[in-house]
């Protein structure tokens, strides 16, 4: 799994066009979670972009 850092706009940016080609959210991969702080999605599994 990879966390994307929605407070950064560049990563914010690429995640939104991820989603606009690959329709990430109508296919049900991706997902959000708070708190949205990168230790706690290290925590959960995910790793950085």
């Amino acid at each position: 799994m990879i966390v994307y850092d929605c407070d950064d706009p560049a990563q914010f940016a690429e995640l939104s066009q991820r989603n606009g080609v690959e329709n990430l959210t109508m296919r049900n991969l991706i997902s959000t979670f708070g708190p949205d702080a990168l230790p706690e999605a290290s925590n959960r599994g995910f790793r950085p972009r």
